[in-house]
């Protein structure tokens, strides 16, 4: 008896063949339906609270963007307000007299030019 077990334990291939018991296991279909359900129950739950957030975070980033607008609109009317007061004709007129050393003219003439007349 101890010369077969030494056997057994210096060569395991010696050893008697003896078959496994192969167990496979089957889950009844109610389980199965529920562990399905609860997927898709958990599923539209995160589907829900995502959309939510997602709402949220598109709703601040609009607003962000309408503050945008106004500063840059703002900013554009300024600069349409130097522009005009860039090239107003008091401006122009003033500058005309000042640094150009022009005049108003005193006397305007005009020079009479005949209508062209069309022939058929």
């Amino acid at each position: 008896m101890e010369r077969q077990r030494e056997a057994t334990i210096s060569h395991p291939l010696r050893r008697p063949y003896s078959q496994s018991r192969v167990r496979t296991v089957t889950w009844p279909r109610t389980t199965l339906a529920l562990i399905c359900g609860a997927v898709i129950i958990a599923a539209a739950c995160f589907l829900y609270v995502w959309q939510g957030t997602r709402i949220l975070a598109l709703t601040a980033q609009r607003e962000s963007v309408k503050q945008a607008i106004t500063s840059i609109e703002e900013v554009n009317n300024w600069l349409d307000f130097q522009i005009g007061q860039a090239f107003s004709l008091e401006r122009v007129s003033r500058i005309a007299r000042e640094q150009l050393h022009m005049v108003e003219p005193s006397d305007v003439r005009y020079v009479h030019i005949p209508p062209q007349r069309t022939e058929k």
